[in-house]
């Protein structure tokens, strides 16, 4: 009894649980959340436009860029894009660059080896592309919010079968971000001392969350037959006929009369 009983862990590095598996929940916790385009003029004008028709039209950019020959159009739409990032205020831009310098990064490494075989301009070709491509979808996503995108979706005919894919995985994802975040709180408050079974620990949070997933899935399914849910989507359409969307299709229309004129 006159022993003192003070405990004082040996330190520890947690890097492995923080850095990755906390940085892969918050990146799961943004999905679905659109970010404020209220200083964004860009993002304003484009925001009217029908979620929609945008998506018709950046499909027809990618496809545009993608299949000319002449490097003058890709170059064109790279001005846009930079043009448009820079319109843009700082916190946007940051989250619309990471991920899209994350893909320029690996698209260059996979283009690397092509210049052993003369394709000196090959992994130029590949980097302004992925650049243009990537930038106009993770703009739409993360400007537009989900249930308006859904419904979007709708409006120009998308199957119920796929919007029902694509409402349910949106929503999922943001529920296992949360629940991620949560797992890994729970075991930094739990985790005291030197721990030399990290790698255990980590596999046992993923195991933890599939089971969560798959808890709630069963009981969405459940719930959505109870309350009558035949796989049709009612929502509130936009209308198509507006000024807004007509100029925006008048500006793919252009887009594609100059790609087929360069090549």
């Amino acid at each position: 009894m006159r022993e003192s009983e003070d405990y004082d862990p040996p330190a520890d590095k947690s890097s492995f649980i923080e850095h990755n598996l906390g940085h892969f929940g918050s990146v799961l916790e943004q999905v679905g959340h659109a970010l404020p385009i209220e200083s964004s003029p860009v993002d304003k004008v484009l925001g009217s436009v029908n979620p929609g028709v945008r998506l018709l039209g950046i499909l027809a950019t990618i496809v545009c860029v993608n299949i000319t020959c002449n490097m003058l159009f890709s170059y064109i739409m790279l001005a846009v894009v930079l043009l448009m990032m820079a319109t843009r205020p700082a916190r946007l831009m940051r989250a619309l660059l990471g991920p899209v310098l994350a893909v320029c990064i690996l698209s260059l490494v996979v283009a690397v080896p092509s210049l052993l075989i003369g394709q000196y301009s090959a992994p130029v070709r590949l980097v302004v592309r992925a650049f243009v491509a990537v930038s106009l979808v993770i703009a739409l996503a993360r400007t537009v919010p989900w249930n308006r995108l859904i419904a979007g979706l709708r409006a120009v005919g998308y199957p119920d079968s796929v919007i029902y894919i694509c409402d349910v995985t949106i929503q999922f994802i943001d529920i296992l971000g949360r629940s991620m975040v949560e797992l890994l709180d729970a075991l930094r408050l739990r985790s005291v001392g030197r721990d030399r079974t990290k790698l255990t620990s980590a596999g046992q949070l993923m195991g933890a969350l599939f089971l969560r997933a798959n808890t709630q899935a069963r009981q969405m399914a459940e719930s959505m037959v109870c309350r009558g849910f035949d796989g049709t989507y009612h929502i509130h359409h936009e209308r198509l006929l507006t000024w807004r969307n007509g100029v925006y299709a008048v500006c793919i229309a252009a887009m594609i009369a100059l790609a087929v004129y360069s090549g």
